[in-house]
């Protein structure tokens, strides 16, 4: 069987925010199943050793996100969260103790409405496992460029983090920047979820080759941001991981990517692959 570095698995597609840059989810909304996820985790730990809970919706939402995380550890895996941190208060006492928990990004950019949201997050965090790595986004640049709402969250890190005149620097001018041990800010243009439009490019993709991801209702595609299941390659429910990759719509698309002609309309107007 083919290997991945990181598979997605969704455990939910809700969230308790609506930001404006997250395209609408047209599937059914729903929380996936204990069960169904331990299915999952039998078949992925096959071909990875790194799994990320999220493709659309919020993690921390999850009822069951600390079982799920102790069923990650009985399979061996590390866990990558990617969460608006609005709920990191209530979850952050248990979390602390799941040792398959390996790292957490936070979207410092979205769309929320607490005046103290990056002080009360930056406190909780402390309680964490000093080996967890975190990772504080800021992905609505402009041309590379902070504006008011992303600098002032910059002027917030500084503040809190007592950051030296140089990281300040490198805050300002680089996308990615360690200010300590195991906390990074990571910088990024705003982000752009692919639809099928007129746009059309040619370009390599790292979709098939280092991951793929699955959604809540158990569809599988080539990527995280592929979120509606537009390619769909199978349902993992219902197909082994070896099926899936037997299968002839998902061998199709991996040649076309090493080929940087990529066969499914959804992926020619992805823009992703051009950064």
């Amino acid at each position: 069987m083919e290997k991945y570095k990181k598979v997605y698995i969704e455990i939910t597609n809700c969230c308790n925010l609506n930001c404006s840059f997250c395209s609408p989810v047209t599937k059914e909304k729903r929380f996936m199943a204990e069960e169904k996820f331990e299915h999952i985790l039998k078949e992925v730990s096959k071909v990875t050793k790194v799994i990320y809970l999220h493709v659309k919706g919020e993690p921390l939402l999850h009822p069951k996100i600390i079982e799920f995380l102790t069923l990650a550890e009985k399979y061996n895996l590390n866990v990558n969260l990617t969460t608006n941190g609005t709920i990191f208060a209530k979850r952050v006492d248990k979390l602390k103790d799941c040792k398959a928990l390996h790292k957490i990004n936070f979207s410092l950019h979205c769309e929320q409405n607490n005046p103290t949201y990056e002080e009360e997050l930056f406190q909780n965090v402390e309680k964490l496992s000093p080996d967890t790595v975190i990772i504080y986004r800021l992905w609505t640049l402009k041309d590379n460029k902070l504006d008011k709402k992303s600098t002032k969250v910059v002027e917030k890190i500084q503040k809190y983090y007592n950051l030296s005149t140089e990281t300040v620097d490198k805050l300002k001018t680089e996308n990615n920047v360690k200010i300590s041990s195991t906390i990074y800010v990571d910088k990024d243009n705003e982000f752009l979820w692919p639809e099928i439009t007129n746009h059309k490019s040619c370009g390599y993709c790292h979709a098939l080759k280092t991951q793929i991801a699955i959604l809540v209702d158990g569809t599988v595609v080539p990527c995280c941001l592929d979120s509606n299941g537009i390619i769909d390659l199978g349902n993992i429910y219902q197909e082994s991981i070896e099926e899936i990759q037997n299968k002839e719509r998902y061998q199709k698309l991996k040649k076309s990517f090493q080929d940087r002609k990529p066969s499914e309309e959804l992926c020619k107007s992805c823009t992703f692959k051009e950064k």
